[in-house]
């Protein structure tokens, strides 16, 4: 699979994803899930943060290349990195789909729907929001790929992009498990001392910190078995 591959993917499953969670009050007669499109916003917002970020980040070194002035340059380059750290904490909120395999949406009004429309409905959401990861992670390696000279890749530079993967896959994981476990939003981060607050009543819980290592280890083992199988190593060969 290659990068325009991925990327249709994740029109396809986005779109098919979406369509199904509108069209299903539509078909069945019964209330519009909203939370679950929240969350597809949601999804879409870390590429939309990386879109914007990289073209602030390029405008303003053509603007200064043509100007002379560093200083635009530099504020180009701060911004940049700040956006970067947004696009880390909103991140999680693309691999948060995949907790929405739990259906909890058919508690409502679920029998008048049937289980396979649910099913199948929840499945592309959960895809969606796996693959929407992935084109982050591609996006940001290509990134970095810009600062060489792409036939100079070699086998170590191949090693630094599984270690981005893993690194990013494994933040992702714990985001979700903040998002999911604790409640909290990407934007909690602003009031510090409530989020620590909630960390450590959280993690004073009894096994807690058990479940915590699990789900973090095995959701970020499965994002690292996708971003595999979908090819991504195979892009910077």
């Amino acid at each position: 699979m290659g990068v325009s591959n991925l990327i249709l993917s994740a029109v396809l499953l986005n779109l098919f994803a979406y369509t199904t969670i509108k069209l299903r009050p539509r078909i069945y007669g019964v209330s519009l899930f909203k939370p679950m499109i929240w969350n597809f916003k949601l999804s879409l917002l870390p590429f939309a943060i990386l879109v914007v970020d990289t073209i602030i980040f390029f405008l303003a070194a053509i603007i200064a290349s043509y100007s002379g002035i560093a200083f635009i340059r530099y504020a180009g380059m701060f911004t940049a990195i700040m956006g970067l750290f947004v696009w880390l904490l909103a991140l999680p909120n693309s691999g948060y789909l995949i907790t929405e395999l739990n259906l909890t949406h058919r508690d409502i009004d679920g029998d008048k729907v049937p289980i396979w429309y649910d099913i199948i409905s929840v499945m592309a959401f959960a895809m969606s929001g796996i693959v929407n990861t992935l084109v982050n992670i591609v996006m940001i390696q290509v990134m970095i790929l810009i600062f060489y000279d792409p036939s100079t890749v070699t086998k170590t530079h191949q090693s630094i992009f599984m270690l981005t993967a893993l690194i990013l896959n494994l933040l992702v994981a714990i985001g979700v498990y903040l998002g999911r476990s604790i409640r909290f939003n990407s934007w909690d981060v602003i009031h510090i001392k409530s989020f620590i607050a909630k960390l450590k009543n959280h993690f004073t819980q009894l096994g807690e910190w058990k479940n915590c290592v699990l789900f973090v280890f095995f959701h970020t083992l499965f994002f690292m078995i996708m971003y595999v199988l979908a090819g991504i190593p195979f892009f910077f060969k």
